[in-house]
């Protein structure tokens, strides 16, 4: 916020226009501000005078009447937040080329009369295997106010085309143009790029399975650029109109000195010329072996809806790390579901949207630990190692559990006798658990509830609690009446910790859905949940290939109580993996959870 001392200035695009009773509008491009009040016209008319000749926020409200001041406040408030302001500083008279390129400049900036100069200082290097884009970029970056455009002669970078630019006093900006797949992408267009962005946006094109076609360099995409066409004259014309935008957002923000976005965003064009732009979220592989505090911060929204919302650019259609999770097709009762799209992953909730958030961590533990985050040997949701330690990705996102030895029919759980115990490699006390989550809490609780559901040797069997919760009747009804499945339950309790774990076994002895908290109820409710979800997603072929997790604690009764559990009790040590800080600023935090 600048001091209330400084001379500011309304920009000359801003534009009014006038509610009647509900108020007044003011716009710029496509950013408006609605100023409400019965008397806000009448006030603005009075006001708008002496914003454009220029004011100090201090005189300005000095002068203004005593019981209208908040009301002042806030419109200046609104009209700083939303860049409608401008410096007043050292004017020049403006040239042709700088008269058509002013009134963008001055929306992008606080100081348009100093980002027309270092345009006109900057330096621009092009480098291309398209001479045609080449043309049309250079005609771009002149009409845009670059006075200094150069042939690129250093090292390439393998993309159709990039641009080097050097703004006096500050550091190298790299941006490009690259083609392939069906699309064009040029920028970024909201922050500074580097070789390092290049490189990821060239093995986005180079790897298959993106946008969910084939894979495809740039360099193999740009066939036939050349060829001289009307569409592909139309596309090269506007990809280099948008990359001249972009260096000219990019001086803008050198001269204001703003700090860039999280994420780089580019503009993505279609063989169609529909053109938008998308943000290119790079999610680093976490390492656990690394510790850092556990994960903290400010607290996300308290609603699941909210919650996705919050983190909808991770499943960007054309660059985000994992697919959208959606319901599509499957069937939502008796209880939700969602798949992740271009992957096999499902996720299961009480509700749609508690599916759909389900889907979305499934899909991104398989981003975060691609290499299976050094467990040991053995197959699981995070991979397999084979004999000669190579890794493989799983292709069911659940990990089978030992429960241990069946007890004698006398101490079996509610449903009959048990059937033998579930086959699978079970995982050593000293694994380490993994949790995601979109909030600190949810990650925390997965993490533990990761790490102490596989424990071995000190399960025991007991008796189930009574009674069973409504919540969980209404499940085991689905499942054992509507969907007829012989299945039976089977409760545990780790040695001296309050911990419960509860199995649902299917007629053969498998586990369908395994969870554990220090809420036998929460437990029960949450396998079932899987047990329950893991059929449904099965009937009548609605998902092929892909299955619902067997194994998770992650609803929020169980992440809850497990978080707190592992506080109060000091049994299980909380920390954040390498590279977690990254997750964390795009709102998904992770945990790693071993015994002390």
């Amino acid at each position: 916020m600048p001091e209330h001392t400084d001379v500011r200035r309304l920009k000359s695009a801003v534009r009014a226009r006038s509610l009647a009773e509900e108020g007044v509008a003011l716009s710029m491009g496509a950013t408006a501000v609605v100023v409400r009040g019965a008397r806000a016209d009448t006030v603005w008319r009075a006001l708008e005078p002496a914003l454009r000749a220029g004011f100090t926020r201090q005189a300005l409200t000095e002068r203004f009447p005593a019981g209208g001041r908040p009301f002042l406040e806030g419109v200046l408030d609104q009209l700083e937040e939303h860049g409608f302001l401008r410096e007043v500083e050292e004017e020049h008279g403006l040239s042709e080329t700088e008269l058509a390129a002013y009134p963008h400049v001055e929306s992008l900036t606080a100081r348009p009369y100093a980002a027309l100069r270092a345009l006109a200082e900057s330096t621009v290097r092009v480098r291309s295997s398209c001479p045609l884009l080449e043309a049309e970029v250079r005609r771009a970056l002149g009409r845009a106010g670059f006075r200094e455009v150069h042939a690129d002669t250093g090292p390439g970078t393998g993309a159709l085309l990039t641009t080097r630019l050097s703004v006096p006093g500050r550091e190298e900006a790299l941006h490009l143009v690259d083609t392939g797949r069906g699309v064009w992408v040029s920028g970024p267009r909201n922050a500074p790029g580097g070789p390092g962005l290049v490189e990821r946006v060239r093995a986005w094109f180079a790897a298959p399975g993106a946008s969910g076609e084939g894979a495809s360099s740039g360099a193999d995409g740009a066939a036939g650029v050349d060829e001289e066409n009307p569409a592909l004259a139309v596309t090269r014309s506007l990809v280099a109109a948008q990359l001249a935008l972009a260096l000219v957002a990019q001086v803008a923000r050198s001269v204001d000195g703003t700090e860039p976005p999280g994420d780089p965003e580019f503009m993505v064009t279609t063989d169609e010329l529909v053109s938008e732009p998308h943000p290119f979220v790079a999610l680093p592989a976490l390492d656990p072996g690394t510790e850092a505090p556990p994960p903290g911060g400010a607290a996300p929204p308290e609603e699941v809806p909210d919650q996705l919302d919050a983190v909808a650019h991770l499943w960007d259609r054309v660059f985000g790390p994992v697919g959208e999770p959606r319901p599509d097709d499957l069937e939502q009762l008796p209880v939700g579901l969602a798949r992740v799209e271009r992957s096999p992953f499902l996720g299961a909730g009480t509700t749609t949207a508690s599916a759909r958030l389900d889907a979305l961590l499934t899909a991104l533990h398989a981003v975060a630990w691609p290499g299976g985050a050094g467990r040991e040997a053995g197959t699981g949701a995070h991979g397999r190692v084979d004999d000669a330690g190579e890794r493989t990705p799983a292709a069911e996102p659940a990990d089978p559990v030992d429960l241990g030895p069946e007890p004698p029919p006398h101490t079996t759980a509610r449903g009959g006798e048990d059937t033998p115990e579930e086959r699978g490699h079970a995982r050593n006390e000293d694994s380490v658990g993994l949790g995601l989550g979109l909030t600190p809490v949810a990650a925390v609780g997965e993490a533990v509830g990761d790490l102490v559901v596989r424990a071995r040797d000190r399960w025991k069997d007991v008796d189930p609690p009574e009674p069973m919760p409504a919540s969980a009747r209404r499940l085991w009804a689905a499942l054992t009446l509507r969907f007829g499945v012989g299945a039976r339950l089977r409760h545990q309790e780790l040695d001296g910790t309050g911990l419960w774990r509860v199995a649902v076994l299917g007629p053969d002895g498998e586990a369908m859905g395994v969870s554990a908290a220090p809420d036998a109820d929460a437990a029960t409710v949450e396998a079932l949940l899987r047990a329950v979800a893991r059929v449904q997603s099965s009937r009548d072929g609605g998902a092929p290939g892909a299955t619902v997790s067997a194994t998770a604690t992650r609803t929020g009764a169980v992440t809850a109580s497990l978080a707190r559990w592992a506080r109060e009790t000091g049994l299980v040590r909380v920390y954040a993996p390498g590279g977690a800080g990254a997750w964390a600023e795009r709102g998904v935090y992770a945990a790693v959870a071993s015994w002390t």
